[in-house]
C-alpha cells in the first residue's frame, strides 16, 4: 500500500513524497555498502570478498521479512542456498590454479593477522548492507515516490556523503591517484578516463538494479546478479584468452538451478507469476460476479418496494 505524501523540497520547487530523512538513510546505506567492500580489498583476499558477497542474498531476504513483511518457503530459502553453494564452487575452482595464482588470489600475506580480520568485517558488513539498500530502495520506489524521485534523491544525497567521506579520509589517495609522479605507465589523463568510465558504469548499474526492483524484488534482483560470472567469463575467453575450468560451468548451473527454484515458489510479492495471476484474476472474477448478483438483489428489491408503496 502506498505511504507517499506529498512533501516541499527544494524551496517549493519541487515535490517529494518520502521524508528527507529515509532518502538520507538509503544514500547513506548505498555509500557506505560499497565503500566497505572497496576498502576491503586492501586487507583482505579477492577470494573471500567474492565469497562473503554473496550473504546478501540472505540480507536481502531478512530485510525484506523484517520491513516489507515479505513471505519466503521453504523453496525460496533452498533456491538461495543452491545459489550460494554455486559461489563456493565458483571461489574453490579459483584457488584450483598453479601456486602462484593461488598464493596471489587466495592469501594476504602483506598484511597482518589485525588488517586481515579488519578487511574479512569490512566484507561482510559491506554485503549485509548491499541487501539491506536493495530493500529500502525497492520500499521507496513502491510504496513512496517512484523510481526517478527515488534516483535523483539518491544521487543527490550520496554525491554529498562521498565528497565529505572523501575530504575526511581519502585526500591523500586522491592526491596520489591524480598526482604527476613522472615515471608511472598510466597518465593522469588516463586515471581520469577509467574513473569516469567506471563512474558511468556504475550509474547505469544502479539504473537497471532500480529498474529491476520495480517490477520485481529485492531477494530475487540478489540472486539474479549472481549471473554476472558467466559475462566476466565471456569477457576473459575474449580479452585474454581465459580458459574456464570445469567447477566454473558445475558452478554456474548450481547459481541457474536456484535461481529457477526460486522462481518456481510463489512470488512473495503476491501475485507476480502467470499461475498466481490466473489464480488472482479466477478470484477476481468471481468476486465481481458476486458483486453484480448482489447489486442486482439490492435494485430488484427497491423495484418491489417502489410498488407497493
Amino acid at each position: 500500500k502506498s505511504k507517499s505524501q506529498p512533501r516541499s523540497f527544494c524551496f517549493g520547487l519541487q515535490t517529494i513524497h518520502a521524508p528527507l530523512w529515509l532518502y538520507f538513510i538509503v544514500a547513506l546505506v548505498a555509500v557506505e555498502a560499497r565503500y566497505m567492500i572497496f576498502l576491503s580489498f586492501r586487507f583482505t583476499s579477492f577470494t573471500f570478498i567474492y565469497l562473503v558477497d554473496a550473504l546478501a542474498i540472505p540480507s536481502a531476504m531478512a530485510f525484506s521479512r523484517l520491513l516489507l513483511k515479505r513471505e519466503y518457503h521453504f523453496v525460496h530459502l533452498l533456491g538461495g542456498v543452491v545459489c550460494i553453494s554455486g559461489i563456493v564452487t565458483n571461489t574453490v575452482s579459483d584457488l584450483k590454479g598453479t601456486g602462484s595464482e593461488v598464493e596471489q588470489i587466495g592469501s594476504r600475506e602483506d598484511v597482518n593477522s589485525f588488517e586481515h580480520l579488519y578487511g574479512d568485517f569490512l566484507a561482510i558488513g559491506g554485503a549485509v548492507l548491499l541487501g539491506l539498500d536493495d530493500v529500502i530502495s525497492e520500499m521507496l520506489i513502491k510504496n513512496y515516490g517512484g523510481l526517478d524521485e527515488l534516483l535523483f534523491m539518491k544521487w543527490l544525497f550520496g554525491v554529498g556523503i562521498c565528497l565529505t567521506q572523501l575530504a575526511a579520509f581519502e585526500r591523500d589517495d586522491l592526491i596520489e591517484l591524480f598526482g604527476n609522479q613522472g615515471d608511472e605507465p598510466c597518465a593522469v589523463s588516463t586515471r581520469l578516463l577509467l574513473l569516469c568510465g567506471y563512474t558511468l558504469f556504475q550509474f547505469l548499474d544502479m539504473l537497471g538494479e532500480l529498474k529491476f526492483l520495480s517490477i520485481s524484488e529485492a531477494a530475487l534482483l540478489n540472486l539474479s546478479l549472481l549471473t554476472s560470472d558467466l559475462w566476466a567469463t565471456i569477457f576473459s575467453v575474449l580479452a585474454v584468452g581465459f580458459v574456464p575450468s570445469t567447477l566454473y560451468f558445475v558452478a554456474f548451473l548450481l547459481i541457474v538451478t536456484g535461481i529457477i527454484l526460486y522462481e518456481a515458489a510463489p512470488s512473495p510479492l503476491g501475485h507476480t507469476t502467470p499461475t498466481d495471476i490466473k489464480i488472482n484474476a479466477h478470484q477476481f472474477e468471481s468476486d465481481i460476479t458476486e458483486r453484480a448478483g448482489n447489486i442486482s438483489g439490492n435494485v430488484n428489491r427497491e423495484e418491489g418496494n417502489l410498488e407497493l408503496t
